[in-house]
């Protein structure tokens, strides 16, 4: 049979226990921190030759043609061909 001061013992006890049951809880559910990075993904050797030669198009006022190039792509790993194209002309250089 609980006597009175069993029951309160025990409110009491569980009144204290659950807030500090919700702190721990939180602090053990946070992630650690990496103690390292990755190292990045190597690029193999530098960029293959320039592919061969674009038709340069006809110029257009008020823009100016950059050439193609090679980029390194981390998504695919490798080296990616961005073709040549157009830009606005800057202010005064």
């Amino acid at each position: 049979m609980l006597t009175r001061r069993i029951l309160l013992n025990w409110l009491v006890g569980a009144a204290v226990s659950i807030p500090l049951g919700t702190v721990v809880s939180t602090d053990a559910d946070a992630q650690p921190r990496p103690e390292r990075r990755p190292p990045p993904p190597r690029r193999p050797g530098g960029p293959p030759p320039p592919r061969r030669r674009e038709r340069r198009p006809r110029p257009r006022p008020g823009f100016v043609w950059v050439p193609g190039r090679w980029v390194w792509s981390a998504r695919r790993g490798r080296w990616v061909w961005v073709s040549g194209h157009w830009v606005r002309r800057r202010g005064r250089w």
